[in-house]
């Protein structure tokens, strides 16, 4: 395959957001917009189609923020409420395209949306309402199809549980991880734009820290990276001066053209 495409930022921040509710400090009180993160995901956008990495709780904001109409597959990182629990509000896209949409996750996060949303992928016979209209698919580490696109999967540590980053073409997204195996690393080998977790600068189980997460860009010297589920403890201008040339903080609305 050959071609560009367009990554969208639709949201860098962490599970609470920026600003966390009731939080006072100061990033949380900053007017800057860059300050202020929904929850994390992204759009991809072909010339013909739309791929949706997650669909956290923040999607309809989202959609409606970027003007996005069409959605034609969405990637499931993981199972947590921050990732997902905007699921129904796909069904809008339903209405707008007239045809069902394919989801795609590891058979573990596929297993909890199965359980958690039994009303979309269950046989809830006694449901009244318009429910999405999704299939969702297991997927393992061969690469897939979707949106047009080829989908290069590959696991990520993520406190104990599996997390799936996608390598597209010359970019790689990689949210919501503690670590990256070796194997995985090798997949992220040339990449040329990585978007990368960075949580904040102290330790926590589950995310990187900034640290971290430049030891691994010190490894895979991409051209450009872009640091996301930064928490508010980041204060995106101060965070930046004190990064290396080629990294970044993410924002929201970010814009990034790709090679596939």
């Amino acid at each position: 395959m050959s071609g560009t495409a367009r990554v969208i930022v639709l949201g860098c921040g962490t599970s609470t957001g920026v600003p966390a509710i009731g939080c006072l400090e100061p990033t949380c009180l900053s007017d800057d917009p860059r300050n202020k993160r929904l929850r994390a995901s992204i759009l991809i956008e072909n010339e013909d189609a739309n791929l949706l990495v997650d669909s956290g709780p923040d999607l309809r904001q989202q959609a409606l923020t970027h003007n996005i109409r069409r959605v034609d597959a969405v990637v499931y990182t993981h199972h947590h409420a921050d990732h997902t629990h905007g699921i129904d509000d796909l069904r809008v896209f339903n209405f707008i395209m007239k045809k069902t949409i394919p989801c795609y996750a590891y058979p573990d996060t596929a297993k909890v949306l199965r359980r958690n949303f039994r009303y979309i992928f269950g046989e809830e016979e006694k449901y009244t309402g318009f429910r999405p209209q999704l299939t969702l698919a297991d997927v393992d580490g061969t690469p897939f199809e979707a949106a047009g696109m080829c989908i290069r999967p590959f696991p990520l540590e993520h406190g104990g549980s599996l997390v799936m980053g996608i390598r597209v073409g010359d970019f790689a997204y990689a949210t919501d991880c503690s670590g990256i195996s070796p194997e995985s690393m090798e997949i992220l080998n040339g990449v040329r734009v990585l978007i990368l977790d960075a949580l904040r600068h102290r330790e926590h189980p589950s995310h990187f820290t900034v640290e971290q997460a430049l030891e691994v860009v010190d490894i895979l010297k991409p051209e450009k990276t872009y640091f996301t589920h930064t928490n508010y403890e980041l204060e995106y201008h101060e965070t930046n001066r004190s990064l290396p040339e080629g990294v970044e903080m993410a924002y929201d609305g970010l814009e990034i053209e790709i090679a596939l």
